[in-house]
């Protein structure tokens, strides 16, 4: 089952995600982004360190996401495993995964970048749910 779905948006790309930790919910943002964006197989053979903070919790997960989309950008990484920990606004993650090779890989939509645009994190009984608009 996915922890994400996507929202109706007239123009844009929207996702809401799930998780029972904060770190669920940051990975399942990126597994979210990149199954919108790539198909075909991934191996977890790079690796990739990203360390970040913030002093709110949106704008951490706003900066994960872009972090995310620059990697892919400019590196051509694609996460396929994610180890994040996150304590006190602050994120430490390894992600595992694997570089864009068209010959494997093929490019679905692009996400250009992540929007203020009716964000939204909270938590709801024992389950953390984000909403985020991308632009496409």
């Amino acid at each position: 089952m996915k922890n994400y779905r996507y929202l109706d948006h007239t123009a844009d790309l929207g996702i809401e995600v799930h998780g029972k930790t904060l770190e669920k919910l940051f990975a399942n943002i990126g597994i979210a982004i990149f199954d919108t964006q790539v198909s075909g197989e991934l191996r977890d053979k790079e690796n990739l360190n990203i360390v970040l903070s913030n002093d709110s919790r949106e704008e951490l997960f706003m900066d994960w996401c872009r972090e995310l989309l620059y990697n892919f950008s400019v590196k051509g990484f694609i996460p396929k495993k994610y180890r994040i920990s996150i304590k006190d606004l602050s994120l430490q993650a390894l992600l595992l995964g694997d570089k864009l090779n068209l010959k494997r890989h093929s490019i679905k939509t692009e996400i250009k970048n992540v929007t203020y645009h009716d964000l939204e994190i909270c938590k709801i009984n024992d389950l953390y749910r984000a909403r985020v608009i991308f632009d496409v």
